[in-house]
């Protein structure tokens, strides 16, 4: 079977088109498979870079972890070293003559890092020292971190120096549990 001039010009546009559109089918898999390809390597550049910059600071994070293993606070007994935190603070307002409203033991909780004992006090006082005494709750050897504070000026208070009433939980961390028991 014999193809005219015209019939053979239709077939090979015909072919062109299938030969492109198959071209431009594997262009664009191939584009998509690269693609993902550099983006796996800008990713994996990206985590490379993180793991350099950990390596650089691994003397410094070991000289911090031996730090806390040897200074974090050892405590046997969660009940008692919550009394022993709030006995502390009740001496302390005493004798900053800052007068305790309230009072609360929260519940102890523990996690893999550390265990947590925490109180809660609502505090009346002069401004100037109860802002003293919060400025000494937190510090890097007592373990200490406030964690929730709402502080208001006592606009009620007749006395001459300003007032203010403080509520605070303060929480003391512990080694964990499991630490002490590998020692």
């Amino acid at each position: 079977m014999k193809l005219n001039k015209r019939e053979k010009t239709l077939l090979v546009i015909c072919l062109l088109v299938i030969f492109t559109m198959a071209n431009a089918f594997a262009i664009r898999y191939m584009k998509k498979n690269w693609g993902g390809g550099t983006e796996k390597i800008r990713a994996l550049k990206s985590e490379l870079a993180d793991l350099e910059m950990w390596l650089e600071d691994a003397d410094e994070m070991r000289a911090k972890e031996d730090w806390l293993l040897e200074n974090t606070p050892q405590e046997v007994s969660m009940t008692k070293a919550q009394g022993d935190l709030l006995q502390f603070y009740q001496d302390d307002l005493f004798e900053r003559k800052i007068a305790i409203e309230k009072q609360t033991l929260q519940e102890p909780s523990s996690n893999e890092y550390y265990q947590e004992v925490g109180i809660s006090l609502k505090v009346r006082g002069a401004e100037k020292d109860i802002i003293e005494w919060l400025t000494t709750i937190q510090g890097a050897k007592k373990f200490q971190v406030i964690k929730r504070l709402e502080l208001e000026l006592d606009r009620k208070s007749r006395e001459e120096e300003p007032q203010s009433v403080c509520e605070i939980t303060i929480a003391r961390w512990f080694a964990p549990l499991e630490e002490r028991e590998a020692e």
